[in-house]
């Protein structure tokens, strides 16, 4: 039978799933003997585990948390007060029992305490003994506030626990997970004739988010870099994409949104403003290499560390610049999640894993990027994307 819902909600996810991962939690909580999970929330981008949990999210930090317990009952804290509705409203709240709101918001000092004063609340009738917290995420003030005023309260960092199980997608999540591959790329099919010789980088950039978003993204995020040919370059957020591009330039966009349902992968791609350079093309090969070098190592059981080393020794042996930070990284509903391929992290590569891969081919004389999403399976990893490997020509 299908699911109704309401209209205001753009993309829910099935409350099968949901109810899938509430039991998988709960099992995981009473083995460790933690009560309550608690789980702060400030954006949708790398946002905790609120929207795995409840299938709501915040947005442009304006805080929630979610209190989950054991036993499966849900609780929510969140901004606002009358004479607007509880949020989330009702037929938002997934699994929710209760819902408490207060106008605190983090740039007011004063209302730091507010949200830990509901959550302490609710927390003290229960008369817990081990409440885990998602240490990562969660503010200091409301961290601070809740163990001082639960003495006794043992707190334990969750993360791993939750990590561990969010990593590895379920049936449902790779539906929608492949929705979002899907619309990077069709995007990607329509840039060549986005991209114009005299006009600023965000220009191109808002052309791309339209049109990600008609075609159903719900959270857009366009790295971007150009220069001209011949000259190293870096990709960069938005705020600093405001060259002109000229004729004979070279480009990198590279797409990291959500589809329906909050689902992130990336794909990226090199675009040349004309014939592209000989050196372009020799770059582009050896960043097609390194993708596969990558991935050759992203088998079942394989240790992150490992995969790093192995895949720097490549970068160095090619005369580039060895990678120093993230360049392979789990997703889900944040655009980066465990596992993460550098020194550190300690979760081994499973199967139904969904990873962004990374290729940054850079040397004295050039830079040179590619990426995309893959889905870890028993047989090796699957490009989740359908874009030509191929530089595009504007």
């Amino acid at each position: 039978m299908t699911e109704v819902f309401s209209e205001r909600l753009k993309s829910p996810i099935p409350t099968r799933e949901l109810e899938r991962r509430w039991t998988t939690i709960q099992d995981a909580m009473k083995k460790e003997e933690i009560d309550v999970l608690l789980s702060q929330n400030i954006t949708q981008y790398m946002g905790s585990y609120g929207r795995y949990l409840s299938d709501t999210t915040a947005e442009n930090a304006y805080p929630q948390s979610v209190l989950f317990t054991a036993e499966g009952e849900m609780h929510f804290v969140a901004y606002g007060g009358p004479p607007l509705e509880t949020y989330p409203p009702k037929y938002a709240v997934r699994g929710g029992t209760t819902c408490k709101n207060r106008p605190y918001f983090s740039p007011f000092n004063y209302t730091h305490e507010w949200e830990g004063k509901i959550a302490m609340e609710w927390l003290r009738d229960k008369k817990i003994k081990k409440l885990g917290v998602e240490m990562g995420i969660t503010s200091m003030a409301y961290y601070d506030y809740l163990v001082n005023a639960l003495p006794g309260v043992e707190f334990v960092d969750i993360s791993d626990l939750v990590d561990r199980i969010r990593a590895i997608k379920s049936e449902d999540e790779i539906t929608f997970i492949k929705k979002a591959a899907d619309i990077q790329d069709k995007v990607f099919s329509y840039l060549p004739g986005l991209i114009f010789p005299g006009e600023r980088e965000f220009e191109i950039r808002n052309r791309i988010f339209r049109l990600m978003t008609d075609l159903g993204a719900e959270e857009n995020i366009v790295i971007m870099g150009s220069a001209q040919k011949g000259e190293v370059f870096v990709p960069y957020p938005s705020h600093l994409q405001n060259r002109t591009l000229e004729a004979g330039d070279q480009l990198y966009i590279c797409l990291s949104n959500s589809g329906p349902g909050g689902y992130f992968t990336t794909v990226g791609r090199m675009i040349s403003m004309g014939e592209p350079s000989a050196e372009l093309k020799q770059g582009w090969e050896l960043a097609l290499q390194a993708q596969k070098k990558i991935t050759s190592q992203l088998q079942i059981g394989a240790d992150p560390n490992v995969v790093f080393a192995v895949y720097n020794e490549f970068l160095i042996q090619n005369k580039c610049v060895p990678e120093s930070g993230v360049f392979a990284y789990g997703q889900g509903y944040d655009f980066m999640e465990r596992p993460s391929i550098q020194p550190g992290e300690k979760m081994t590569i499973n199967s139904n894993m969904c990873l962004a891969v990374n290729t940054n081919i850079v040397s004295v004389k050039r830079s040179v990027y590619c990426a995309d999403s893959f889905l870890t399976t028993a047989s090796g990893p699957q490009r989740l994307h359908r874009t030509p490997q191929q530089i595009i020509i504007a």
